[in-house]
């Protein structure tokens, strides 16, 4: 008996002996395979809460894939404005546990709402990912804010179309999310715009404390939709309210562009050549080319900008008089056209 307990004390300690010859894996130190940190955890303050959001994990912090994730371990703290200490580690509460079923991918996001928040208070915010049991990862990026709801949308939001831009006004919010009165608390306004070809917003550059924006671009060449966000600052902490009602530009461009000059005709073995002097202006794509016979009758020759200074027209005409003006194209969206050329006239025998 005593020989059979020494065996098995001789297998739990060195397993190795009683194994196989074959190729042994290097041990796996414990902790070795835990979930690489978050980097991006992130926070919006709306009306009902704070939005928590990162990205998804979906490797080791050795960088071998991560295969599954049992769930998230979010922390928070929260501390009175009047006695925080933004400095000291946080005293953070038992943790928030956030099941995750699903497969850890690239581009994959959680987004956990806190509606506990409270105004008057700091809140600190971290979150691990959980593996396992012994396979959990580090904390990841922290963030604070104080907690206040967001001013209300900007009201009257019009925009005006120059040459030159876009010329934005709107009136600004008369209280905060939840019905506080602003009164007359300052506020920062941002600017979203988004052409008609694009998916995304682009935030413009900078904030401004105006309740009117001059947006200088070289002319509106595509259908441009814009709105606007009001901004309040609470204990250095940026919060963002919703934006307001988009307006949308039906864009012109370069309103009065020039039409073509010393427009000619000439006779050919191709048919009649008209050509011109082309518009030296920014924007310009090409021209139209139109007819007009004996009878009055008018006939636009080409379907798209020529974006050359002469055209064929290698219509059979009839013996008789025709008239031919040209006009420029622009690339705004619809696109301008300018005024009729200088008209010129050609007998056909």
């Amino acid at each position: 008996m005593k020989k059979i307990f020494i065996l098995f004390l001789l297998f739990l300690i060195v397993p190795s002996l009683f194994s196989g010859c074959g190729r042994k894996r290097a041990p796996v130190p414990p902790g070795t395979l835990r979930p690489e940190r978050i980097k991006d955890l992130s926070y919006k303050i709306v009306k009902e809460g704070a939005i928590l959001s990162w990205s998804v994990p979906f490797r080791n912090h050795d960088g071998s894939p991560l295969t599954h994730i049992k769930e998230f371990l979010l922390f928070k703290a929260e501390a009175p404005i009047e006695s925080a200490c933004l400095t000291c580690p946080p005293d953070y509460g038992k943790p928030i546990r956030i099941a995750y079923d699903g497969k850890p991918e690239p581009g994959k996001k959680m987004v956990y709402e806190d509606t506990t928040v409270r105004k008057g208070f700091y809140y600190t915010y971290q979150v691990k990912t959980v593996k396992g049991l012994l396979n959990v990862s580090d904390f990841s990026n922290k963030v604070t804010f104080a907690f206040h709801s967001p001013p209300a949308s900007p009201m009257n939001l019009s925009a005006k179309v120059f040459e030159e831009g876009v010329e934005l006004d709107w009136l600004p919010p008369q209280e905060f999310e939840d019905g506080e009165p602003l009164d007359d608390q300052p506020l920062e306004y941002k600017i979203y715009r988004r052409f008609s070809d694009e998916e995304k917003w682009t935030p413009l550059p900078g904030t401004t404390e105006k309740t009117n924006y001059f947006d200088k671009i070289r002319r509106t060449y595509r259908q441009v939709t814009y709105k606007v966000a009001a901004i309040f600052y609470y204990h250095d902490t940026r919060i963002e309210g919703p934006p307001s009602t988009p307006v949308v530009v039906k864009a012109r461009g370069l309103q009065n562009i020039p039409p073509p000059t010393h427009v000619k005709a000439a006779r050919t073995k191709r048919g009649i050549r008209i050509s011109w002097h082309p518009v030296r202006r920014p924007g310009i794509v090409g021209y139209y080319v139109f007819r007009r016979d004996s009878s009055g009758l008018v006939i636009q020759l080409n379907s798209e900008p020529v974006p050359t200074s002469s055209f064929i027209d290698n219509t059979q005409l009839e013996p008789g008089r025709y008239s031919y003006w040209v006009t420029s194209i622009d690339d705004s969206y619809p696109p301008n056209q300018s005024m009729a050329s200088n008209i010129v006239t050609i007998t056909v025998r």
